[in-house]
């Protein structure tokens, strides 16, 4: 709220971008009922009023358009009513439709204010860049999966790759160049990478030989072979390798990666 005076947003506009995205939670918060022949009706009456303010419409004009279609045949209009289905699909698509554009506008908006301020201090001190790098979706679940896996998978490659493009290749360059730079430290997380991904030894080339395997296999099979493998990894844990503390919040049946971002432990029910 304060950095968007702060860049140009004027208080209608801080305020028209708080209703939308009021509007927004409202929509997913209406609700349907059917009728006896099938016909959709709206049942959260209050939040539709409401929304509609937010969104500047007429009540009528949104509750015809969120319970039925128009359709256009040989010039005429021919309305039909939604059914339960069709409604919910159509309040999402709604919901998604208007958050899309409200985040298009957001972004166009931040960048005209600061291609203005470029303008201003170009002449005088050059253009100043800040590069942001926002890795979403980094998940500790209570139970960690194996989408979980893939998931913090993903961002520890997006880490590496920050990383590289980033921290190493730039610090290398000011070095060559002899430009006066105090070092940033960072943690490289090539290790943690290898751990999953290494051919033969990491954890998804053993998941992979544990479900070729002739005779019998199963997930705690696969565990073991885990600690057979990876037992000395500073960033592998299991219940059995683990010391008496850590083994009170694991289970036998799970591992712990000690990611960048932080410890997890994964359930190896299923992965098989």
């Amino acid at each position: 709220m304060k950095a968007l005076p702060v860049i140009g947003f004027t208080e209608e506009e801080v305020q028209n971008l708080l209703n939308i995205i009021a509007s927004v939670l409202h929509l997913g918060n209406t609700q349907f009922g059917e009728g006896e022949e099938g016909e959709t009706y709206i049942t959260t009456e209050t939040r539709l009023n409401s929304l509609a303010k937010l969104l500047g419409v007429d009540d009528s004009g949104l509750r015809e358009a969120l319970t039925h279609k128009k359709l256009t045949a040989k010039g005429e209009e021919m309305i039909s009513p939604l059914n339960f289905e069709q409604a919910v699909s159509a309040r999402d698509a709604l919901a998604k439709a208007v958050y899309g554009r409200t985040f298009t506008w957001l972004v166009e908006k931040i960048n005209q204010s600061l291609a203005l301020k470029d303008e201003l201090y170009h002449s005088s001190k050059g253009s100043s860049v800040i590069g942001l790098l926002d890795i979403y979706g980094f998940e500790v679940l209570l139970q960690n999966s194996f989408e979980q896996f893939c998931i913090n998978y993903c961002n520890e490659k997006l880490q590496q790759l920050f990383i590289e493009l980033t921290l190493r290749s730039e610090q290398e360059e000011y070095e060559t160049e002899g430009i006066a730079w105090e070092t940033v430290q960072y943690f490289d997380n090539k290790i943690i990478c290898d751990l999953i991904e290494e051919k033969h030894k990491g954890i998804i080339s053993i998941l992979n030989e544990e479900c070729l395997r002739p005779g019998e296999t199963c997930d705690v099979s696969f565990l073991e072979k885990l600690e057979d493998t990876l037992g000395s990894h500073p960033h592998f844990v299991t219940h059995k390798l683990a010391n008496g503390k850590t083994r009170r919040v694991m289970s036998r049946e799970e591992f712990r990666l000690l990611h960048y971002a932080g410890e997890v432990n994964y359930n190896v029910n299923g992965k098989l």
